[in-house]
């Protein structure tokens, strides 16, 4: 079917050869449906930026060798679904509010040895246990985003998380019972 229109995998092998322009067509040619899936799946405010990321996240996927071979519109918009699903999920997490008071020490209670027995406990695992934990639970991070970084598998990370938050468990009930 050759009318003159580029098909979506002769734009992704032009993309991998270098040719930053047939990603432009890719943007151009998929962007107001993608649009339209963020908001249908996540919160209308962010389907803009889900969708920026998504489409940053697939060229930087197909510069690298990866991404989709065919198939280009229903990769992205299975990864612009997760996406938005993502970010409703965070912002659902913490929501502001505009009447919050300031809280003050009376508000907040005081549980000085509860901290000390998680630092403890915390510092009781090996590095990369206390590394994983701060990165998947501190930071936020995905075992997707950390996987390159510890060279692991997606699965081995998020694995690895399990045994270091069971690991941190049984550190603190440990030091509590022995309180």
């Amino acid at each position: 079917m050759d009318n003159g229109v580029a098909q979506d995998g002769d734009l992704v092998r032009s993309v991998r050869r270098g040719e930053p322009a047939a990603f432009g067509v890719l943007f151009a040619r998929h962007v107001a449906v993608a649009l339209r899936v963020a908001a249908r799946h996540g919160r209308a405010a962010d389907a803009e930026d889900a969708v920026s990321e998504v489409f940053a996240r697939v060229l930087a996927q197909i510069r690298a060798g990866g991404g989709p071979t065919s198939s280009f519109r229903a990769y992205l918009l299975t990864a612009v679904r997760h996406e938005a699903g993502r970010r409703a999920v965070m912002a659902r997490r913490c929501e502001p509010v505009a009447d919050i008071e300031p809280w003050t020490a009376a508000v907040l209670p005081s549980l000085p040895e509860t901290d000390d027995r998680l630092r403890e406990a915390y510092a009781s695992l090996p590095a990369r246990w206390q590394r994983t934990l701060w990165q998947l639970e501190v930071e936020g991070r995905r075992p997707q985003e950390l996987a390159s970084e510890l060279g692991l598998s997606a699965n081995a990370v998020s694995a690895l998380g399990y045994r270091a938050r069971a690991a941190l468990r049984s550190a603190y009930l440990g030091q509590s019972q022995a309180a």
